[in-house]
């Protein structure tokens, strides 16, 4: 038997259900980070899914959690993730019992507004023309969400997933390429980037950004790994905190929001986090709204985090993407168009 059809009215409402349901679940997680050591444990979970937005890192993490107590998956910690299509193309299919993972996927569209010689913006109506004098523009808007489901890798069986190189790192050592990509950035940001003989010069401290000379200066004292893990603490401030509004926040803040990128850049490149410590989150996260505080710091945390990993040339963990996802999609929609193509090529759109 068929299922019955929805309305449209219907659809929306039910989509409407399943995003509150979504926000319900990231609210609760969110308020479950109360000592360092757990804000400690989702960066952790940020490292892993860096490919992902704070708030999906939040309802995998969550999700996956109790997927594991569940006995659904073997890991406590989840690694590649995709959609249905996605671990079809690559040769994999989900298990029988599994369920997906409610993620966000935000709802874009264009949005047509007019524009005057003062600089003036107004939005424009479906089939409203600008007035003369103005000049219409198209600017990609956020309409809202819809739940979109994910599967782990452990809810999967089929073929191996590839594998992903990896750093072998000695104590002390840093990933090749590292740091000089971290430099390169924080240049790129109108700073320069110096050494100083040791902490006596720098008031106590591993590194220093100075917004007034627009400079950064890392102790040459310490080992390579040590200076690295300093130099993305500073990128961090470079990304954040040089303008408003990042500019303005509370020091303490700043602080946590530096330590916590450096923390996700390190373990992403396999280097050891055992000498990260953070402080107790209610100390940070003040105000009448902390969970609000604490998202807008995800938020801040994961974007710089992305920014520093994305220009990294050296191995790294992939960020929850499944190596060769794209290539594997993307033949899978060819084939079905040669596939089309030999059934009916003037459908297709293949000339005869």
């Amino acid at each position: 038997m068929s299922k019955p059809r929805l309305s449209k009215e219907e659809w929306a409402e039910r989509s409407a259900a399943k995003v509150a349901a979504a926000q319900a679940t990231l609210a609760e997680s969110v308020s479950t980070l109360v000592t360092g050591e757990d804000w400690m444990a989702y960066l952790a979970f940020q490292a892993r899914l860096h490919c992902y937005s704070p708030n999906n890192v939040m309802l995998i993490a969550s999700q996956h959690a109790q997927a594991f107590v569940e006995g659904r998956v073997a890991d406590p910690v989840p690694s590649f993730v995709a959609g249905f299509n996605t671990w079809k193309a690559l040769g994999r299919s989900v298990d029988k019992g599994q369920r997906g993972y409610a993620v966000l996927a935000p709802l874009t569209g264009h949005r047509r507004t007019a524009a005057d010689e003062d600089g003036h913006i107004r939005p424009l109506g479906p089939k409203e023309a600008p007035r003369p004098g103005e000049t219409e523009e198209r600017r990609m808007a956020l309409y809202g969400f819809k739940v979109e489901h994910v599967f782990e890798v452990g809810q999967t069986s089929g073929r191996p997933v590839p594998d992903v190189p990896r750093p072998k790192l000695l104590v002390g050592e840093a990933p090749e390429g590292l740091g000089v990509a971290v430099m390169a950035l924080i240049e790129s940001r109108g700073f320069t980037v110096d050494t100083v003989p040791d902490a006596g010069a720098i008031n106590g401290a591993n590194g220093q950004t100075n917004w007034g000379s627009r400079s950064v200066v890392v102790r040459a004292d310490m080992d390579d790994a040590a200076m690295v893990k300093t130099l993305i603490h500073e990128a961090a401030h470079c990304l954040l905190h040089a303008d408003p509004p990042g500019f303005y926040l509370p020091r303490p803040l700043k602080e946590v929001e530096a330590e916590s990128v450096a923390f996700v850049v390190a373990a992403a490149h396999g280097m050891p986090t055992d000498d990260y410590t953070f402080p107790y989150v209610a100390g940070w996260a003040a105000g009448d709204d902390p969970a609000k505080a604490i998202q807008a710091t995800q938020a801040r945390v994961g974007k710089a985090a992305r920014l520093i990993i994305e220009a990294s040339p050296a191995p790294h963990d992939p960020g929850g993407k499944v190596p060769g996802a794209a290539a594997a999609v993307e033949a899978a929609r060819q084939a079905r168009l040669d596939q089309a193509a030999a059934i009916d090529p003037v459908e297709a759109g293949v000339g005869v």
